[in-house]
């Protein structure tokens, strides 16, 4: 299995890469270094913008948790963060390895159950808040640009589908229909391992209670979240505007916004591409000139959002470096307590 991940990473990363020197070769070396040199230390005002998206997200994670929980502190609740995000940035699998790495990364620090059912809500919200994110770029697109129409059909669909989602969303929310647990108890009964995973069923029974609990329950909390959700975004909203500003060009906030909501979608659409290099630079740079900005704009953006993606890597795997050190020595510790 991990032969094959290895596998699927290598060829998504070797695929990427070739589309990401296509589209460089097509814009033009020179003109995408002379427009990232421009950037010069505005790098450091665009990692200052992106760590308030990081804290934001940290944040919202914290609250989603119990008042006793919350006692672990932001900065534990970042380093998970950055930790399995870091993974997750460089590998195929995505949320698939990132969430549970975040978890894990807690060592004995809480209990798993509160964890996983805390990090669910916050995935949740995130998830609520990306969708309206979508639809709202994709609605100011189309009402103050011209697009062909096979995108302007496409973008309908998309919008019918995203709705779709979110007032399903809101209704099994609210009713508290639990549908992952019925569907998993159909699952293992129809591969007959109902008695060997019953245990795990009623983890995730637990889980879903925590969610409809914690939005039926906890309003203020649920504001709070709702509010740093919306700060993510539009932290990225300010750093997409302020890149492009840096780099010679003279966007407005409903550009940066609908670039925003459209790099949304690529990172949920494109989460097993490594670091979606290549097709972050593809769609940035389609869009930027529908835009009237140009393709160069869209692909030096993309380039720059890499390097502070690249960033955060860094840190998050200093991070993952110093847990298992951590690790280590809380290890030898239980082993001399024992002795």
């Amino acid at each position: 299995m991990k032969t094959r991940s290895r596998a699927l990473t290598l060829i998504s990363l070797v695929i990427g890469l070739a589309l990401f020197v296509f589209l460089v070769s097509q814009v033009g070396l020179a003109e995408i270094l002379a427009r990232v040199e421009s950037l010069g230390a505005g790098f450091l005002l665009i990692l200052a913008i992106s760590s308030i998206r990081q804290l934001a997200r940290s944040l919202a994670w914290l609250r989603c948790m119990t008042p006793e929980d919350r006692q672990v502190g932001v900065f534990t609740v970042l380093r998970a963060r950055l930790g399995g995000d870091a993974i997750g940035d460089l590998t195929t699998a995505g949320p698939l390895i990132a969430e549970p790495l975040k978890v894990m990364t807690f060592g004995r620090r809480l209990p798993m159950a509160a964890l996983v059912s805390s990090l669910a809500v916050e995935n949740l919200a995130y998830a609520f808040s990306s969708c309206v994110m979508v639809i709202a770029g994709t609605l100011a697109l189309l009402a103050a640009f011209t697009v062909p129409d096979s995108l302007r059909t496409a973008s309908w669909v998309a919008i019918g589908l995203v709705l779709v989602v979110l007032v399903g969303s809101v209704v099994v929310v609210r009713l508290r229909r639990s549908l992952i647990s019925a569907l998993s108890a159909a699952t293992l009964r129809l591969l007959k391992r109902e008695r060997q995973w019953g245990e795990k069923l009623e983890r995730v029974r637990e889980m879903e209670a925590y969610v409809f609990d914690f939005y039926a329950r906890r309003p203020l909390d649920f504001l709070l979240v709702t509010l740093l959700e919306m700060s993510f975004h539009l932290a990225g909203v300010i750093e997409i505007y302020v890149t492009l500003k840096l780099i010679g060009y003279a966007p407005t906030l409903a550009v940066a916004f609908i670039l925003e909501a459209v790099n949304r979608v690529i990172n949920i659409v494109f989460a097993f591409v490594p670091a979606v290099v290549g097709v972050d630079e593809a769609g940035t740079g389609l869009l930027a000139t529908t835009l009237g900005l140009g393709a160069t704009a869209g692909v030096t953006l993309a380039i720059i959002r890499k390097a502070r993606i690249f960033f955060w890597i860094g840190v998050g795997l200093i991070f993952l470096a110093f847990r298992r050190s951590e690790v280590k020595e809380e290890a030898g510790e239980r082993v001399e307590a024992k002795g």
